[in-house]
């Protein structure tokens, strides 16, 4: 049948949705006989300065106001007036999507980003592409109306209760593929941590305190925390992933300079997965992707001020799941850590909690790649019937 030609969209507020599209990508080249893919951020179809302002809208918006956001995306969780609104409002961009598709002819389409959904089933329902199946895989494990959307073949979802709370939303059953959030393929398989902690020259006995920003950051008011948990006596070192974040990076790199303990301050980096792999506590926000990397690694969590929207909701279901514990304030988190790093039966616990999810976390790509196949197969068994 040849080599079946795959789109996937993406968008970039917020990491999450296009480290999601990179490790699909990942996944399918892994098969160069069967799959030519392309990846394609749907946000770069808009004027630059209307994307610029919607980004920055966004950005400040969850930042700045996360009880107006959450109140928001709780009024447009569910279908309802206020989430067709919202739909219709994210059109910019739609008609050069519509160029790029007829240009690229893709075989089958997937989503990590809402955006890109819903204009995706703004273009089916006006009849283009009929015959090439439209996917759209949830980057978190929640669910909003703004990726539920006409037209749309099949959705690949992080759990099972995010599939229960999408047949609750009148989503046929037999669209809802439970497959796992896809990571990267360096978060997969067993490590050996001897071998890691002497390539980053961490002694043996030494513990690992991780701390990750996220998209959007927690570095605001994190320096006081540090410099009350470098009082603690326990061997640890504190790594801090600051991204580029340049403020956060200057600040604790003069703190590490006059700390107790190692306070190794990282920028961009591209071993995540190394230090994930070494760690014995993270501290960071429950971004979908980042907290699916630190169950797969079995990477105890502190989920430090999670904001509203999918973020209450993820970080629900860490602490339902036993996965992780959250600290809503900078005195909360300091006696989390405390804790957690002199007592460390806590880190025990949530370890093994996180067993049962991080087998078939590991192999979340893999199912989702067997999805797509499935999609694709019963598409061209129509077209050639």
């Amino acid at each position: 049948m040849g080599i079946a030609r795959v789109l996937i969209l993406t968008g970039s507020y917020g990491s999450g949705h296009k480290q999601a599209a990179l490790a699909l990508s990942e996944a399918f080249d892994r098969h160069p006989s069967k799959f030519a893919t392309r990846v394609l951020d749907v946000t770069s179809l808009v004027p630059s300065k209307l994307e610029s302002l919607e980004k920055h809208t966004f950005i400040s918006g969850v930042t700045h106001f996360p009880s107006l956001y959450h109140y928001l995306y709780k009024k447009t969780q569910n279908s309802s007036a206020a989430a067709s609104l919202f739909k219709s409002i994210n059109h910019f961009g739609t008609n050069r999507l519509v160029s790029f598709l007829l240009k690229e002819q893709p075989d089958l389409i997937i989503s990590t980003f809402p955006m890109a959904s819903v204009m995706m089933s703004r273009i089916k329902q006006g009849g283009w592409l009929p015959s090439s199946p439209f996917l759209t895989l949830i980057t978190d494990y929640s669910v909003h109306s703004s990726w539920v959307n006409r037209r749309t073949d099949g959705y690949l979802v992080s759990s099972n209760a995010v599939r229960e709370k999408m047949i609750a939303m009148n989503v046929e059953p037999e669209k809802i593929i439970t497959t796992g959030i896809p990571i990267l393929s360096d978060f997969s398989g067993r490590r050996n941590i001897t071998v890691l902690r002497k390539k980053l020259n961490i002694p043996s006995d030494q513990k690992v305190l991780l701390i990750m920003g996220g998209g959007c950051g927690i570095f605001k008011n994190m320096l006081p925390v540090l410099k009350n948990v470098d009082r603690l006596k326990s061997n640890f070192r504190i790594v801090t992933i600051c991204g580029h974040n340049q403020k956060a990076y200057e600040d604790f790199k003069n703190f590490s300079r006059t700390s107790h303990h190692t306070v190794q301050v990282e920028g961009f980096i591209d071993n995540i997965s190394e230090w994930m792999a070494v760690a014995d506590l993270l501290v960071t926000k429950p971004g979908g992707l980042t907290i699916s990397e630190a169950i797969v690694s079995e990477l105890p969590m502190i989920i430090y001020k999670p904001l509203g929207g999918q973020e209450a909701d993820n970080a629900q279901f860490l602490l339902s799941s036993g996965l992780s514990i959250a600290a809503p304030g900078k005195q909360e988190l300091i006696n989390d850590i405390t804790d957690l790093i002199s007592h460390p039966a806590g880190l025990d616990v949530m370890r093994q909690n996180m067993k049962r999810f991080s087998s078939r976390q590991g192999y979340s790509a893999d199912h989702v790649l067997r999805a797509a196949e499935s999609f694709l197969s019963s598409a061209r068994r129509i077209e050639f019937a």
